[in-house]
């Protein structure tokens, strides 16, 4: 088993779920069995990409087992458990989105995963594989744990591939370059399994055919020059001896990835590393995604004080934020004050309110709006609770949901009803600005005294 994230990210959701569901596979070929979901549901999964309004919207990757590898249902339910413990601490399928779709037409098993980047709750962007070399070791370790614990060899590169590593780092650029590194990489260790490649010369004669020109030939290495290339790269290893045993060879490599396992010392500190890696993330998101925004003391908005800023010609004069901090009594998502970061569409609806002038926030409203707008705030408070009771409902059947197909159901449910929520703050949240700047406007225009 290997777990494995893919460089995919911008976009909308159409392609990435119509590959993962389609009937055929990117070559066209008839996919058999077809595609099936495992956990999730492709439209909530489609509308939380959509609906972000950043450049990186998701994470796609995959937990594929080996051929020989057949993981059961319970088994692939624990280890999905595991992964978000591990890589979402503290947020869990009720903040963080997956669609899982299970294909097995290449005759192994494939989990593919597709992760919206976006706390559904707080809807602060969220990366479950942030770059830079411990998220990679973190990948790797989760991937050697539960090859240990359901019994599977670890997984090593193969000894023939690695061997040409080198031409992936040195192959410049190029339809016709990648067309070469492709073959020299992947289907030179295939042809010596094949036993299609049975010695140096052989291979030596496979690379020229490829375009490539040998210049040198040692007794533990060949230098090879590559097209559009100036000068040649010296390969070293086994494969590039002149007197290796190809068959040899590739018993030695199998060997290396069938019987490679843990010992119980290797496997406790790789456990340890993993568990302080998902200790130090855990603690990030309780300080990113969980704790409450302090309010700092003398501000107006921990006296319970509530202004305004002056209007400034046409442009907006209180930013959201703004009005956000200062408002001690302001409604809270599930996890606090509602972030800026909310739909587009929202906060230019929050930014530019019609209670007003045109592009000033406290423009002057008739007596009429005054009277109505304490009730349009009451109306959108009797809404939220409302609606917070039918979350909490949400959340009981998404505690006790015995099968799957109930909790994929109820945390669709659930997501659906945070996405609601969160747009009725936003309208409270402009109904409250209405009512401030009403405050503020005197209930008539003073008459402008006449000239003597």
């Amino acid at each position: 088993m290997i777990v494995q994230f893919f460089n995919h990210g911008t976009g909308k959701a159409d392609s990435a779920i119509r590959y993962l569901l389609q009937d055929n596979d990117s070559n066209g070929n008839q996919r058999n069995p077809k595609p099936e979901i495992f956990y999730g549901d492709p439209d909530l999964t489609k509308l939380l990409i959509d609906e972000n309004p950043r450049k990186f919207k998701y994470t796609s990757g995959v937990i594929a087992f080996r051929d020989g590898e057949k993981p059961t249902n319970a088994q692939l339910n624990k280890i999905v458990k595991a992964f978000y413990e591990a890589f979402a601490p503290g947020l869990g399928p009720d903040r963080l989105n997956m669609l899982i779709v299970r294909h097995e037409d290449k005759g192994n098993t494939e989990l593919h995963l597709l992760i919206p980047m976006i706390d559904a709750k707080t809807q602060k962007q969220f990366n479950i594989d942030p770059p830079g070399e411990k998220s990679n070791q973190m990948v790797k370790d989760f991937s050697a744990i539960w090859n240990h614990k359901l019994g599977y060899a670890q997984v090593v590169e193969d000894p023939l591939r690695a061997e040409f590593t080198a031409f992936d780092k040195k192959v410049p650029a190029g339809k016709t370059s990648n067309t070469i590194k492709n073959r020299l990489s992947i289907e030179i260790p295939k042809l010596i399994r094949k036993e299609k490649i049975k010695n140096r010369n052989e291979l030596i004669e496979f690379l020229e055919e490829k375009g490539c020109t040998v210049t040198r030939k040692g007794m533990d290495f060949i230098s090879v020059r590559f097209p559009n290339q100036k000068k040649a790269t010296k390969l070293r290893g086994p494969v590039f001896s002149k007197n290796s045993d190809y068959k040899k060879l590739v018993q030695q490599a199998d060997e290396v990835l069938n019987k490679t396992f843990l010992n119980d010392f290797q496997f406790s500190k790789i456990q340890v590393r993993l568990d302080e890696s998902t200790e130090y993330r855990k603690n990030f998101i309780e300080k990113r995604y969980n704790k409450p925004k302090r309010i700092p003391k003398g501000s107006n908005a921990y006296s319970g004080k509530r202004s305004l800023t002056k209007p400034t010609s046409t442009k907006t004069a209180t930013t959201v934020q703004e009005i956000s901090s200062t408002n001690k009594n302001q409604p809270e998502t599930n996890s606090g004050k509602i972030s800026s970061s909310v739909d587009s569409g929202i906060l230019n609806k929050l930014r530019n309110p019609t209670s007003g002038a045109k592009g000033s926030q406290n423009a002057k409203s008739p007596v009429s709006e005054r009277k109505t707008s304490s009730g349009a705030v009451q109306g959108v408070a009797k809404s939220l609770a409302s609606l917070q009771m039918q979350i909490d409902s949400a959340q009981a059947d998404l505690a006790n949901a015995q099968t799957l197909e109930d909790r994929i159901k109820a945390e669709a449910k659930l997501n659906s009803l945070i996405l609601q929520k969160n747009k009725l703050l936003a309208e409270l949240e402009q109904a409250r600005i209405a009512e401030l700047n009403q405050e503020q406007a005197p209930a008539t225009t003073p008459r402008r005294r006449p000239r003597p």
